[in-house]
């Protein structure tokens, strides 16, 4: 058997998203394939909303291939990570002015996302996208897709596209409140002011595995006159591939928690949002799909609690990120068996490409 659509999701996490983009890099070392080629839909959110609009960004050179492997983006960690979460100096010193504005300057950010994704327009990328962000004005989720057909100003969401590009979505994606301020967008919504103000999409879904699959489902029952025989797709045909960025396993005692106010909640009410969320959609969703006796499994989560590094989404530190890589690589050893049953998954039913196409070598 053979699943008729593929779906990624890549959680929330800040820096530790290095994980999933060395657990990525494994998948496509093993398939010689880019992501892109083996994901009809691929959904992200923060971390792994720019993880998301990265691998599917087509190469200038040759808009057939995307233009980074997942091997690329672990760079984004290792080498960029300072600068996205880079303090000011009057911040730094003055540690009250976190209590009254955002800890991070968005011009790293903002300067890092400009060197991946440049102006690249959504509706370019090399396979479905799906990231998320939310409208503290409109107070509802933002969802950002590259299906201009897919577009729609809904009474409780929007789903855009035309227009917009990759870094927009990206930083508004990974707005994580306190850490940078909102991200301001200009649209000719008639419904709004002019504008989008984003936030990041974990304020509701730190793992948007489940939307990805309403996402899909939706969309395959929407009418195509160019296709008047498209069967539409059911749970039954969906391969699902969920990627964590660590498990959080900092625990707040009752004591301390009980007598907390206001300032007192809001990093760790931030935190255990974030997490309670990843885990909740986790835990259904393995329900959901169980591995049937005769059938390939239908749902992988790539997940480990953070047991060594540290679970701050902005602690760039050397040895953080060598502790993350570490994680990362103990996770594809011992899930060595089921990466290679995936990767299987993956790559049967692709089309045949000619080597210079269908290979990672030269993208």
């Amino acid at each position: 058997m053979t699943y008729r659509y593929k779906i990624l999701s890549i959680d929330g996490g800040g820096i530790r998203g290095i994980i999933p983009a060395i657990i990525l890099d494994e998948i496509e070392k093993r398939t010689s394939k880019p992501i892109c080629q083996l994901f009809n839909l691929i959904a992200g959110t923060s971390t792994g909303g720019i993880l998301t609009a990265a691998l599917t960004k087509p190469n200038p050179s040759y808009q057939s291939q995307p233009q980074f492997k997942a091997e690329d983006l672990i760079d984004i960690y290792r080498q960029d990570g300072k600068r996205i979460f880079l303090e000011s100096p009057v911040t730094s010193l003055l540690k009250l002015d976190d209590i009254v504005r955002a800890k991070y300057s968005s011009k790293g950010r903002d300067e890092v996302l400009t060197e991946y994704l440049q102006d690249t327009l959504l509706k370019k990328a090399l396979t479905d996208l799906f990231i998320t962000s939310y409208d503290i004005e409109l107070r509802m989720p933002i969802f950002f897709v590259n299906n201009v057909k897919d577009q729609k100003l809904g009474e409780n969401f929007r789903k855009i596209c035309d227009g917009y590009t990759m870094k927009q979505a990206a930083m508004a994606t990974s707005a994580a409140p306190t850490y940078f301020k909102p991200y301001k967008i200009d649209t000719a919504d008639p419904t709004n002011s002019g504008y989008y103000a984003l936030v990041d999409g974990g304020v509701f879904a730190n793992n948007p595995t489940s939307l990805a699959i309403m996402e899909a489902l939706i969309s395959s029952a929407r009418p195509d006159p160019q296709k008047p025989d498209k069967q539409p797709l059911t749970i039954n045909d969906v391969l699902v591939v969920s990627l964590g960025t660590g498990s959080l396993n900092r625990r707040y005692s009752y004591d301390q928690a009980v007598n907390w106010g206001l300032i007192q909640w809001v990093e760790p009410m931030l935190s255990i949002t974030l997490d309670g969320n990843s885990e909740s959609v986790a835990c259904q969703l393995e329900q959901l799909l169980p591995q049937a006796d005769g059938y390939p499994k239908q749902y992988y989560r790539f997940q480990r609690q953070l047991t060594k590094a540290n679970d701050n989404m902005d602690d760039t530190s050397p040895e953080n990120i060598e502790r993350l890589i570490t994680l990362a690589k103990q996770i594809i050893e011992q899930r060595d068996s089921e990466l290679d049953e995936l990767c299987q998954q993956l790559t049967q039913g692709l089309y045949q490409q000619q080597p210079e196409e269908s290979v990672l070598v030269g993208i």
